[in-house]
């Protein structure tokens, strides 16, 4: 240490060091999920039964075992449910949306040669949610039907950009962020510019000092400090406690989903759980593997009950009108399937309308994977927005 240096002045240049190592401890710690301590992972607390919660210990995320879960995440849509997994709207998450919204009667999707037309049916538009709203408006841009053709163009990007971040407002509006999950925290970032600013100014000081070595502990710490705070400063959105059990159940309806098998679908409940099931099959990027289970279903359905029997199941309400025009207008059947609805196939010739309504189902995987390939390549920028509008902005703790 040169003489002129004293210990006064080297335990200040360790103050702004030792600030800015305590400072990102802190905000590391806070950057962690917090979860429900006193209930099952992925369940939330029951009204006056106790809401305690804690951060992670081990990692930023939780990390157990996840159980498949055999019906859809609680007050959740298939695009909030793909986005919480991960915090990052994809592609996938808002095609799962519009198939949605096609199970539901509110728009029909078409294939059209290589292409695809979304249409807006006039149905039920009062039962969407802000988000849904948000996007059926981006991809029709007020017209009563388009091509995902017609959206290949420049200007449709600020349209884009408001459907996903309608959802990324959404998730918040639930509670299960604080604040935009896409926020980098950049607050902490600017004080380390500040301390990066000051050591420069420390280094000025030494230098036109007749005295400058005593200029240089402080120059240090401040540099040092600031260089750690702008390198690691910025850092995740934490999901909330509600937000980790929407993950967690999220995950479970995933693995569920992933892993499912023909004999798991039960005949009274299978209308509800493939109307369900498509959409978040589409957001968890499975709809081949659901497809194709489905499609099994019906097959295990005709050995065991013969095929009128099992045709007359389906056609009585074992399958959703909505699924059935869903097929109808992604997969070409070649017009063995061209009836203007399910009821009618009790009109065709059994063998033919089963065959047809299996490979149906075996076509609508690929469909629905194509489809959502087809909505990847309209969006601006890839498959993901980084963007941090709306959610109060991402400038923040």
């Amino acid at each position: 240490m040169p003489a002129d240096v004293t210990p006064l002045e080297v335990l200040g240049g360790l103050v702004p060091l030792v600030g800015a190592a305590l400072t990102l401890l802190w905000f590391r710690w806070r950057r962690r999920d917090e979860v429900f301590t006193q209930v099952t992972p992925g369940e939330v607390p029951r009204l006056g039964s106790g809401d305690g919660s804690a951060r992670v210990r081990r990692g930023v995320e939780w990390k157990g075992s996840v159980a498949p879960r055999f019906h859809v995440p609680d007050e959740s849509t298939p695009a909030l449910s793909g986005t919480v997994i991960d915090g990052v709207v994809h592609g996938r998450d808002l095609t799962a949306t519009l198939v949605d919204l096609a199970l539901r009667g509110i728009v029909s999707l078409e294939r059209e040669g290589d292409d695809w037309r979304v249409s807006r049916t006039g149905i039920d538009e009062t039962s969407m949610a802000a988000h849904e709203r948000v996007l059926l408006d981006a991809v029709l841009g007020g017209s009563p039907s388009v091509r995902l053709g017609e959206l290949r163009k420049a200007e449709v990007a600020h349209r884009w950009r408001e459907a996903e971040i309608a959802v990324y407002r959404a998730v918040v509006d639930r509670g299960w962020y604080a604040k935009h999950p896409r926020s980098r925290n950049g607050w902490l970032a600017a004080l380390g510019l500040v301390l990066v600013l000051g050591a420069a100014v420390a280094g000025v000081a030494s230098g036109v000092a007749d005295d400058h070595w005593r200029w240089v502990p402080l120059g240090v710490g401040l540099g040092v400090g600031g260089a750690l705070l702008v390198r690691l400063g910025r850092g995740r959105t934490p999901r909330t406690a509600l937000g980790s059990a929407a993950r967690i159940q999220a995950l479970g309806y995933e693995k569920y989903l992933a892993t499912a098998e023909a004999h798991q679908l039960r005949r009274e409940e299978l209308a509800g759980e493939v109307r369900s099931m498509l959409p978040y099959a589409v957001a968890f990027g499975v709809a081949a593997h659901v497809a194709s289970v489905l499609g099994d279903a019906l097959r295990a359905a005709r050995i065991a009950e013969g095929t009128e029997t099992a045709l007359a199941m389906a056609v009585d309400g074992a399958l959703d009108p909505g699924v059935f025009q869903l097929m109808s207008g992604l997969v070409d059947l070649g017009g063995d399937l061209d009836v203007p609805d399910l009821g009618a196939l009790g009109d065709l010739v059994p063998d033919d309308a089963f065959t047809a309504l299996v490979d149906g189902f075996e076509g609508l995987g690929s469909a629905l994977s194509s489809f959502a390939g087809s909505i990847g390549d309209v969006i601006p920028d890839g498959d993901v927005l980084d963007g941090c509008d709306g959610c109060g902005g991402c400038i923040d703790f």
